[in-house]
């Protein structure tokens, strides 16, 4: 291994050799040039002739200082949408747009009076709220429902990804932010401002084969001491659509991207220990070495093939850890793998009935995907790897989606998770988006699956789910139902409760100052949410679980937010939900379980989060909440607590290529009979990473996880708790456990695709919560990972 080591430096100093480091000083404004044409976004000049040049001899050093920018587009106009919109954009921005026959050229430059423009030297991708940017939209299929999306701070670090209207869950743009496309760029900073160079080659690129055709264009702009958003092409929130806002870049023809192949290589090697506790210590097997292939074939300037053998699909940074003491459902966790991520916004649907977290270790994949006409089509394809005793599961995966009118879709999914001589589990379903009258959004979703056992026989089940939504500046409404049968078993999806019926409303309003105003906007919501038991929803009876909350919300100056939320929940389970729960002083003295319902009626919990984004050295956020809630045993609550947690993250950046995130979440819950504790979790958190140069960096992550949870007891004689199935009975008992884990990583990351990385990982266990008295080693890892990407 020490070997590999000193090989592994050699290779660092050859490929970091002549490269800058992060150079953050600020230099002299560029002088201003004239351009050939000039279009005003606040006049509604949105039609836009990119000039075509043979050879701008452009050099992607974001210095503006190249002539061929003298003969560019001027995208000039800029108008604020968040948090006042329709008003003159409080920093003055221009872009310069052109093309040539292998890509498009933008020409960034965005002023800052005050010299308060925040930015990082970090890793792609890695700036995300954080600094300061200016994102260049292109919907290159002009259908108005997905874009690509290229994203770059003050210093020209890159993020990308791509825009699927209705895509979105939760806050923010519906952006997935998993692909990595080849593009160059290039920024400077100076005394008014910062500029920025952009070059994105059309083999980056998926289009159509039309001989002329137009694009959607927008141009955004991000100042993060202020949280003010700014866009050439005017926003309004009144309108449900974002992309259909967008203006055009017209008459564009002799689009070529060539032969389009990339192969990507990647060999892994690695040394892993675990514990041994006959010689209580860590004992090593041999180093391990594998040999893994991608392959991307462009077939059309629209559609793609991928293919992958024995795929690297290692992580160089573990999922962060999840408080689960007192959780009834499986936690979602997000999906990190390179290979699965690229293309996953196809897949998105109202409900998750593609998971490709599902697929555990491939030996193989390989998928299509793409447009045609008005269709966008997507399979994968997989050999899953998690058999011990048969052979391995074959996945397959079928997604294809049609454009209907401006910003309708309608599509279909299928799903078959196979093991061969065991069963499967195969889904079928159909989808629709309908967007009306320019604010509403109506989705609906019918899916059936049918899930197989070999000689025993096959269960059949359904999902039902429909929604609209308003979408308005000030006035927002939704609501929703969703009826899933017990029987339902999405193999390759991930649907968190089944055999219930969901009915669910949300409204709020929002009411905004003039700009400049310490409160820049606030307003109330309610929302309330009911399930039933399937059965009784369809017979007439009242629901299992309702909850109402009212919440609050405001954004203040200086890029300040705080929500407050007051719920009130209740839980009415029947006696027959409670037939397989007993209690007793042991499995010898059991007694049926009785719970009075009436100890889950009316439970009230308060919460508060808040953040601010004021300083250019340290950002926080904290969250915090209070009140009542069930102490649950396999999804049926048995008992009341008292529950408080919250977490506060900090984030502190004493240089441009240095930042620390320091973060705790804590949580605890005690018995409302008689005040004993029931659980208590707290993760603190802590990541440091220096950016070497532009492509170098190393980070090292530290986390501590202590989760205790105590017995489930009888609220009424405190006995303990036990379920019984069979002949069988298991007691509800507690669980301690306290894990430490150190992760260090070294990587050097050109471009996407080429790699090196040289990681290290430790955990450990110890014997009582922040003890640090009798603390062993339980695992132990080391890898070095070499991988580059050859474009053809």
């Amino acid at each position: 291994m020490l070997k590999s080591a000193l090989m592994f430096a050699t290779a660092l100093q050859l490929f970091s050799a002549g490269e800058p480091g992060p150079d953050t000083t600020r230099g002299t404004r560029p002088a201003p040039v004239a351009a050939l044409d000039e279009y005003d976004g606040s006049a509604r000049q949105l039609d836009v002739t990119a000039p075509v040049l043979s050879d701008p001899g452009i050099r992607i050093d974001g210095r503006l200082d190249d002539a061929a920018w003298d003969d560019a587009a001027l995208l000039t106009g800029f108008t604020q949408y968040d948090p006042v919109e329709g008003a003159p954009a409080s920093e003055h921005t221009e872009v310069r747009m052109l093309q040539t026959a292998e890509a498009f050229y933008f020409a960034i430059r965005a002023d800052d009076g005050s010299g308060g423009v925040r930015a990082t030297m970090t890793e792609r991708d890695g700036f995300g709220r954080s600094d300061d940017y200016v994102r260049i939209i292109l919907d290159t299929f002009d259908d108005q429902r997905r874009a690509y999306v290229f994203t770059v701070n003050p210093f020209g670090i890159q993020g990308d990804g791509l825009w699927s209207e209705g895509g979105g869950r939760g806050f923010g743009d519906p952006i997935d932010w998993s692909p990595d496309f080849l593009w160059q760029s290039n920024g400077q900073m100076d005394e008014a401002g910062y500029s920025v160079e952009v070059r994105i080659p059309i083999k980056s690129l998926r289009f159509p084969e039309l001989e002329s055709q137009d694009w959607g264009l927008q141009i955004q702009r991000s100042i993060r001491r202020t949280g003010y958003s700014q866009s050439w092409a005017p926003i309004t929130g009144d309108q449900a659509n974002r992309l259909a806002q967008s203006g055009k870049v017209r008459g564009l023809t002799n689009l070529d991207p060539g032969m389009f192949l990339e192969i990507n290589p990647t060999v892994v090697g690695s040394v892993s220990g675990t514990f041994d506790p006959d010689r209580e210590r860590l004992a090593y097997g041999s180093a391990n070495s594998e040999m893994g292939l991608n392959v991307t074939y462009g077939l059309t300037s629209n559609l793609t093939l991928d293919g992958t053998v024995n795929p690297d699909f290692s992580q160089i940074e573990a999922d962060a850890g999840q408080i689960a003491v007192n959780e009834r459902f499986a936690l979602f966790l997000r999906e990190q793998r390179p290979f699965f991520l690229e293309g996953a916004d196809v897949f998105n649907m109202p409900k998750r009935l593609v998971y490709t977290r599902s697929i555990v270790n491939p030996v193989g994949a390989a998928k299509i995907s793409g447009k045609v006409g008005s269709f966008n089509v997507a399979y994968l394809g997989a050999v899953d790897d998690v058999s011990s005793t048969g052979e391995n599961p074959i996945v397959n995966l079928l997604r294809v989606k049609r454009d209907v009118g401006a910003s309708s879709s309608l599509g279909m999914v299928y799903t078959d998770r196979t093991q061969p001589g065991e069963g499967f589990n195969r889904v079928v379903g159909a989808d629709a988006r309908l967007v009306l009258g320019g604010r509403y959004t109506v989705e609906m979703l019918a899916a059936g699956s049918a899930d197989g056992v070999n000689g025993i026989g096959t269960d059949y089940g359904s999902l039902l789910s429909a929604s609209v939504r308003r979408s308005s500046r000030s006035l927002s409404m939704s609501a929703s139902f969703e009826d899933v049968m017990d029987s339902f078993q999405a193999g390759s999806g991930f649907i968190r409760r089944t055999g219930v019926t969901q009915v669910e409303g949300r409204s709020s309003y929002t009411f905004r100052g003039k700009r400049g105003a310490l409160v820049e906007s606030w307003g109330p919501s309610i929302e309330a949410e009911s399930f039933w038991q399937r059965s009784d929803f369809w017979a007439g009876n009242g629901p299992l679980e309702t909850e109402v909350e009212v919440g609050m919300r405001a954004f203040f100056r200086g890029n300040i937010g705080a929500f407050l939320d007051y719920r009130r929940s209740s839980f009415n389970f029947g006696e027959d939900y409670y037939g397989d729960y007993f209690a007793g002083l042991d499995d010898a003295s059991l007694a049926p379980l009785t719970v009075d319902p009436s100890l889950f009626g009316g439970l009230q919990q308060v919460s508060l989060r808040s953040w601010i984004s004021t300083w250019e050295r340290v950002r926080g956020s904290l969250g915090a909440s209070w009140g009542e809630t069930p102490i649950f045993a396999g999804g049926i609550p048995v008992d009341v607590g008292q529950s408080w947690g919250g977490d506060v993250g900090l984030t502190f950046v004493p240089t441009g290529a240095f930042q620390a995130e320091v973060g705790v979440r804590h949580s605890r819950i005690y018995r409302s009979r008689d005040g004993s504790e029931y659980s208590s979790a707290t993760i603190p958190r802590i990541q440091g990473r220096y950016q070497i140069s532009r492509s170098l960096f190393v980070r090292g992550i530290g986390e501590y996880s202590s989760q205790v949870r105590g017995d489930v007891l009888d609220p009424v004689t405190g006995e303990q708790v036990y379920t019984c199935g069979g002949d069988s009975c298991r007691a509800r008992n507690g669980s301690d456990r306290h894990d430490f884990r150190l992760e260090g990583l070294l990587a050097y990351e050109p471009s996407p695709g080429t790699v090196v990385f040289f990681g290290y990982t430790r955990e450990f266990e110890d014997t009582s919560g922040f003890g640090f008295r009798d603390v062993r080693p339980t695992a132990d890892g080391l890898f070095l990972k070499l991988s580059y990407r050859f474009r053809m």
